[in-house]
Parts: structure tokens; sequence; C-alpha cells
């Protein structure tokens, strides 16, 4: 008996590649909403930073060598752009939370806000593989650049377009 429906490999490819992208955010699209805790437990909600300035979304975790390398990178981009209004978000992956969050930041402190991302809900929102991954965002919520893996090219990358804002 015959199949009643036979896809080509073409389409076949294509709905492959579209089911993997459900909740993955490239650069171009709109920047997806998110509600993560800080260090106090207090719920930061995306709307409330999300399309008011330029931001930087990091997806981090502590045992991340290459996450511990951009820190001071992405620390540096706020440094020089916080006055003219950037926010950079540091969403802490790690699977114990702020029990193993909140330690490494006391070692390592820093003026980037701190988002828990115990169960990784924004991780997948945001379709998040691998980390470090970084999203740039426009003040139209708008996805400008995004980056998986560190890359000083990506970060003079971004410290270019803010250079334009």
């Amino acid at each position: 008996m015959k199949s009643a429906h036979r896809f080509s490999p073409v389409i076949l490819c294509l709905l492959m590649i579209i089911s993997t992208r459900l909740f993955a955010f490239e650069e171009g699209e709109q920047a997806g909403k998110f509600a993560n805790p800080d260090f106090s437990g207090r719920f930061v909600l995306s709307k409330n930073i999300i399309g008011k300035g330029w931001v930087i979304l990091d997806f981090f975790a502590t045992d991340c060598e290459a996450c511990k390398k951009e820190l001071p990178e992405l620390e540096s981009l706020y440094e020089d752009f916080k006055e003219k209004g950037l926010v950079v978000i540091v969403f802490a992956t790690d699977p114990g939370g702020a029990s193993v969050v909140k330690p490494y930041f006391r070692e390592h402190p820093t003026e980037l806000l701190i988002l828990i991302d115990r169960y990784r809900k924004t991780t997948e929102k945001y379709g998040v593989e691998e980390i470090p991954s970084i999203f740039l965002i426009n003040p139209e919520v708008v996805i400008a650049a995004c980056e998986t893996g560190y890359s000083e090219e990506f970060i003079a990358g971004i410290r270019e377009i803010l250079l334009d804002m």
C-alpha cells in the first residue's frame, strides 16, 4: 500500500530545521520575555528592562572556563556604556541555583545584574544549547547580534555597535 503523503528530502530537511527552532531567537528577531529571580529571590521581568535601551543577555555557568574569560569583557562593556543606559544581564544556569552562584559572585564581585536560571527556562526559551551565549538587544526589542561561545572578536563587534548608540 502506498503512503498518502510523501515529502521530498528538501521538504523534510526544512521541516526538521523549523522544528528545531521553536523557541530559539536569532539576529533580527524580537527578543523573548523572561522572569527570573535575582540573589534576593525578587523576580526581574524583561518588560521592565528590555525596550528601554541596549541590553546584553549572557548565559553563564560558574564551572564554565570560557564564561569566566568572557565576564571581565562584559564588565568592561558595562563600565564603558552604562552612562548611555546599557544593561548587562547574566543568566546563571548552574543546576545548584543561588546556592552555587551566590558564593561564586561573593568571591568575584560584579556590577552586572545576575539572575538565576536554575531550571533553564530562559535558557531554553532563547534556544541556548551551549554556554557562554550572548544576545545583544537593541531599544526596539530586536536582537542585533548573537553568538555562542566566547569570542574576543564578537565582544569587539558589540563595542563597535554600542559606540554608535
